[in-house]
């Protein structure tokens, strides 16, 4: 009995040990420096910067801890400048301690050096008020790590011109209705285009609109046999890409001339487009259709298209963050920053003035996040995005492709090259008609059955290439 009532006072001393190295493991009279790179630009990053100097002031100051934000301006150039750290390439700065990431790239960068498997510091209590898709889309398939940590999600929707389109619809047999599924609006986008010449739509993101028509119409886009993986993408599924996206770009019904499609909603190249929640902010309060006028407009938002034989899928969006590998104290701030980011009167705040969704469950409510909403920080169009993404949380699936070690490339693929065939086809249509030949006769070459197994058999050699790597 003595000997067993001894260990039970060691074993207490132990824990108690522990507990109180990890209460003192930072110093406020030493503080460290944690540096995180994230993409965020304009509103976005002014107030994450704002959150960072309110850690920094609070927490940071009581616990020793001085968080520095440095932002890349874009997903693409903080993946390089991240991947390149990771290499050590010449001129790569060091890697950061906290850096934002999408699946994929974390994966490619944990293949070069290890990032922390966040369980290592958050308990299982504190990830369970995480909603869940969220916290699972951060573990890596080959081992079920948690290495992402969300701390701001998006959806995508259906932006709207409501102004125009009320216009358009009194005229025309259309309704708000007939924008619920892709095959509605290529229809409508026809009607449009053949009442005023101009085009209709726009598709922000061509990889989640060719991935999720995969899963839409009841296939996953990648089949995961361990290290062996393979694309499911056969001749139907990519006809009926051709034909719901292809051809109607090449017809004119849809455009997508600037960055983002609500740069081209903005100049009237397009009345409607699918983009991220993120950008709700961004949508026109005016349209300017030359520049000596402007209009007033009011934006409609509506759920992610579908197919009308498919299933309800959007794709989860909006980069996690992952730790670097140091030593323990710079992971353990690194991971109290992160704590203090996701309670919910921060995360709200964060959230609510972007588009971004808060990724507690208690918050993702909208009631809670309606209620929290003030004007000066958002907008009537922000206000309907919250109400449209509440509704698509209850009734759609939620998407993410686990990435492996080609999915950053092959995710690429997706991306661009459909499109800048597109692109290419389309300066074609115009060079030939510029030169006497038939717009409809050149169209109807251009998207013919022959095109499309010649673009088709060229996509699979390419997906094929960049998985033997």
């Amino acid at each position: 009995m003595k000997k067993i009532v001894l260990i039970l006072v060691l074993l207490l001393f132990l824990v108690g040990g522990c507990s109180h190295e990890k209460e003192d493991i930072l110093n406020p009279d030493k503080p460290i420096t944690i540096t995180v790179w994230h993409y965020y630009h304009g509103q976005i990053k002014e107030k994450f910067d704002n959150l960072v100097s309110e850690f920094n002031e609070t927490i940071g100051m009581e616990r020793g801890i001085v968080v520095d934000a440095q932002s890349h301006s874009d997903v693409t150039k903080l993946s390089n400048a991240v991947y390149d750290a990771a290499n050590k390439n010449i001129g790569a700065q060091p890697l950061p301690d906290i850096f934002a990431a999408y699946p994929e790239n974390a994966f490619r960068v944990n293949k070069i050096t290890p990032l922390v498997d966040l369980e290592n510091y958050f308990s299982s209590q504190e990830l369970s008020t995480y909603r869940q898709e969220f916290i699972e889309e951060g573990r890596f398939r080959e081992n079920d790590k948690l290495k992402i940590l969300p701390i701001a999600k998006s959806l995508e929707v259906l932006y709207l011109n409501k102004t125009y389109w009320d216009k358009f619809a009194a005229k025309n047999d259309v309704t708000l209705e007939d924008l619920r599924t892709w095959e509605g609006i290529v229809k409508t986008a026809e009607k449009y285009y053949n009442q005023t010449g101009n085009s209709f739509f726009g598709i922000d993101s061509n990889a989640n609109f060719m991935i999720l028509s995969a899963i839409q119409l009841g296939e996953e886009i990648y089949d995961y046999n361990g290290d062996n993986i393979k694309i499911n993408f056969d001749k139907d599924l990519a006809k009926k890409i051709w034909e719901v996206y292809y051809i109607p770009y090449i017809k004119g019904h849809f455009n997508k001339m600037g960055r983002f499609s609500s740069d081209d909603a903005r100049t009237g190249v397009v009345l409607a487009y699918t983009g991220s929640t993120a950008g709700a902010m961004y949508f026109p309060e005016e349209v300017s259709f030359s520049r000596n006028k402007s209009y007033p407009v009011e934006a409609e938002i509506l759920p992610y298209p579908y197919y009308k034989d498919g299933e309800p899928y959007v794709f989860q969006q909006g980069a996690g963050m992952v730790i670097t590998q140091s030593d323990k104290i710079r992971e353990y701030a690194a991971a109290l920053f992160l704590k203090w980011f996701t309670k919910l009167n921060q995360n709200i705040d964060f959230a609510l003035s972007t588009g971004y969704f808060p990724v507690k469950d208690k918050a993702l409510k909208e009631e809670v996040l309606l209620a929290e909403l003030n004007e000066k920080d958002s907008t009537s169009t922000v206000r309907k995005t919250i109400k449209t993404s509440m509704q698509m949380f209850d009734e759609y699936n939620l998407y993410t492709n686990k990435p492996f070690k080609d999915s950053y490339k092959l995710r690429y693929l997706f991306e661009n090259h459909l499109f800048n065939n597109i692109q290419k086809d389309k300066e074609i249509l115009v060079n030939r008609v510029a030169n006497g030949e038939d717009r409809s006769t050149v169209i109807s070459e251009l998207i013919s059955q022959k095109e499309f197994e010649k673009w088709y058999q060229q996509f699979k050699q390419e997906a094929a290439r960049i998985l033997s790597e």
